[in-house]
């Protein structure tokens, strides 16, 4: 078993199904279906998971493009 981050917040705990290079495809667990991430995109722990969510200090709210 390995977790992955859904939303870029949510640690989810997956199946992985097949490596090829550096692609994973893993299968979230209770579901039909698969995904195919990026190998640094799957973590072996949970707590793993966690240490990878960046600090995002984005208030929310739409932002131009020159940022204001």
């Amino acid at each position: 078993m390995a977790w992955i981050l859904e939303s870029n917040r949510i640690p989810v705990e997956v199946e992985i199904l097949k490596k090829t290079r550096d692609f994973i495809t893993v299968r979230p667990l209770g579901t039909e279906g698969g995904i195919r991430l990026r190998s640094s995109r799957v973590f072996n722990t949970k707590e793993e998971a966690l240490k990878s969510i960046k600090n995002n200090d984005y208030s929310g709210g739409h932002h131009g493009p020159f940022g204001h």
